[in-house]
């Protein structure tokens, strides 16, 4: 005979109960599959496949009055600002003058590539709030030997390190 507390429960009731308790665990836990596989599907489709790419910049003007004068072995280069939008004029950083030399002598390789070399890095020391600043004037010397051919272009640059395009070319025999 087994004397029974009132409150207590068998051990048959339980087991059913803590069966209860886990089966109303797991019919949660298999609602939640759904939403688990939708999830894990969504994932991999975040973002866009590939290798990172830079943003894009917008182009610098180039100098496009890239002009001569030679002074028995001296030769001046001169080009003057380029016009450009509000926000480049302020960017404006400095010019690289390139130069091209190759001996008369050698006959001209018409498919090659000329291969210039970096001969100055000019500041570009100027007031872009001035007005008339794109009317001044930049000048580059060098003193240049005879029995070459010379080709010499200006690449502008900003202070955002956005380099533009090559300016038109200066050939010469020299």
């Amino acid at each position: 005979m087994s004397l029974r507390v009132e409150g207590q429960i068998s051990n048959f009731q339980f087991l059913i109960l803590t069966f209860r308790e886990r089966l109303s665990n797991f019919i949660y836990l298999k609602s939640l599959i759904p939403v688990i596989i939708i999830l894990v599907c969504l994932l991999p489709g975040c973002g866009k496949k590939g290798p990172p790419v830079p943003p894009q910049q917008k182009p610098v003007t180039a100098v496009s009055d890239l002009k001569h004068s030679i002074d028995g072995d001296m030769l001046t280069l001169t080009w003057t600002i380029p016009k450009g939008k509000e926000k480049e004029k302020t960017a404006l950083d400095g010019f690289i003058v390139y130069r091209y030399k190759r001996p008369i002598s050698d006959s001209p390789c018409k498919n090659c590539p000329k291969l210039f070399q970096k001969m100055s890095d000019i500041p570009a020391d100027i007031e872009n709030d001035a007005p008339g600043y794109e009317n001044k004037n930049i000048e580059y010397r060098e003193e240049i030997e005879k029995g070459f051919v010379y080709t010499y272009k200006v690449v502008l640059y900003t202070k955002s390190g956005v380099f533009g395009t090559d300016s038109n070319h200066v050939d010469f025999n020299f």
